[in-house]
């Protein structure tokens, strides 16, 4: 047979095909060359860029989160010993000048010691996924810090490629080009807790049980994020019912979520006697909080989101104003109500979980409050291309995306040290004052 009479047989079948549905290589080489997938590389590209660009340097908590990686990387407990300390410290002076800034950083409180053994005041749920990539990287000499490093890019871009798809470039480039850049590089929890509830959020609707494994984790990691979850589950109930559990893999996902978010508090009952270290030492407590402690993490003049994030803020301001005004005047079903305004209930948990800490504004930031990262990502809700669908609305989210990305870079690039309790007030604080 020639080559000619090949070619002419594959194009008929090609034609025949109801839907176009050519060889899976062809199909692979095209989604290559699509501006998806170059939007992914090139963010790529800036993440390892912005990442190589940045010193290792020990902020917050992150030594804690450090040390543990170190100890679930050779099979060990996540509690230390005081022999477990001294290999550690060991350990990080055998990597030179990267990791100094870690010996004889890590806590050891008395009230956290069992056994021998001290707990840490966070759980080790995410060490517990950074501690292979510590593993592998500790092969070739690098330090542990950037096993956190490549952590973080994955999440970052696996989050970022939903938001591209499903909102467009726009709506990535404000949630992404933005201050969650400084934490890329940074053995700390704002990336997972960014990324993790930006996943859970957009798969509300299509992947509820992907969403729930996001929440879970989250509960798992911080217990503030325990009723986050129960509303979570409660909105995919109402939003699927029965479609939730109708098959056994949903039904092993769902005892899946329920088994990690139970981790932490069942781990620190037979550990301490409680259900979070936090509460041992007296770092948070629970209580009903003040409107002033509430809204900190938004309106706060030193550390709020406005301040620090205001382009953001801005664009989701007239994203809301724009979903109002062009919303179908019709009754809308219970069901339908609790969907609209279910997300809203949830950024007031994420809210009320933040404020049970006793100093909002300490620790492992740049200047802005920690906690305003938890509550960016319902910012999907004011972005969608359904919202800034006409070109010349899209155009002007992509302008504020770049502005938002100038400013990123000057007051939250990787390499600025960071800014334990806010000392630098804003220009705005200071008019204010």
């Amino acid at each position: 047979m020639s080559q000619d009479t090949t070619t002419v047989e594959l194009e008929e079948r090609v034609a025949e095909d109801d839907i176009g549905e050519t060889s899976r290589w062809t199909r692979v080489r095209a989604q290559l060359k699509t501006p998806f997938a170059l939007t992914m590389a090139v963010f790529l590209v800036v993440c390892l860029t912005l990442a190589a660009s940045s010193d290792d340097r020990r902020i917050g908590d992150s030594g804690e989160y450090v040390a543990m990686s170190w100890q679930l990387s050779h099979l060990y407990p996540p509690a230390l010993t005081t022999e477990d300390f001294a290999m550690l410290n060991n350990h990080y002076r055998s990597v030179s000048d990267e990791m100094s800034d870690f010996v004889d950083r890590i806590p050891m409180r008395p009230e956290l010691e069992s056994g021998g053994r001290y707990d840490q005041l966070h759980f080790w749920i995410y060490p517990m996924f950074v501690a292979p990539i510590t593993y592998v990287f500790r092969q070739f000499g690098m330090p542990d810090t950037d096993a956190f490093t490549a952590f973080n890019i994955l999440l970052m871009c696996a989050a970022f490629g939903l938001v591209l798809r499903k909102l467009g470039l726009g709506a990535a480039g404000l949630l992404f080009a933005s201050p969650m850049i400084w934490w890329i590089d940074k053995p700390h929890g704002e990336i997972l807790v960014f990324c993790l509830l930006t996943i859970a959020l957009l798969s509300l609707r299509d992947r509820p049980h992907l969403g729930l494994i996001c929440v879970a984790i989250l509960a798992a990691h911080n217990l503030g994020f325990a009723p986050v979850l129960a509303g979570y589950g409660v909105l995919v109930l109402v939003d699927h019912g029965r479609a939730l559990f109708d098959k056994r893999w949903k039904l092993a996902v769902l005892a899946l979520a329920v088994i990690i978010a139970m981790m932490h508090p069942v781990y620190y009952l037979w550990r301490r006697g409680a259900i979070d270290p936090q509460r041992v030492v007296g770092a948070a407590h629970k209580r009903i909080p003040t409107p002033s402690r509430l809204l900190t993490p938004v309106l706060d003049p030193y550390i709020g989101i406005v301040i620090w994030w205001p382009v953001l803020v801005g664009v989701c301001v007239l994203g809301g104003f724009l979903r109002a005004w062009r919303r179908p005047l019709i009754a809308k079903s219970w069901r339908q109500w609790v969907i609209t305004w279910g997300p809203l209930a949830l950024a007031g948990a994420v809210l009320i979980g933040a404020a049970q800490n006793n100093q909002p504004d300490s620790g492992g930031t740049f200047s802005m409050c920690r906690y305003a990262t938890w509550i960016a990502p319902f910012a999907v809700f004011a972005l969608g291309n359904s919202i800034f669908r006409e070109r010349l609305s899209h155009g002007l989210v992509l302008v504020a995306a770049a502005g938002s990305a100038a400013l990123s870079l000057h007051v939250a690039y990787p390499n600025k040290p960071d800014n334990y309790f806010t000392e630098r007030p804003t220009f705005i604080a200071d008019f204010l004052n």
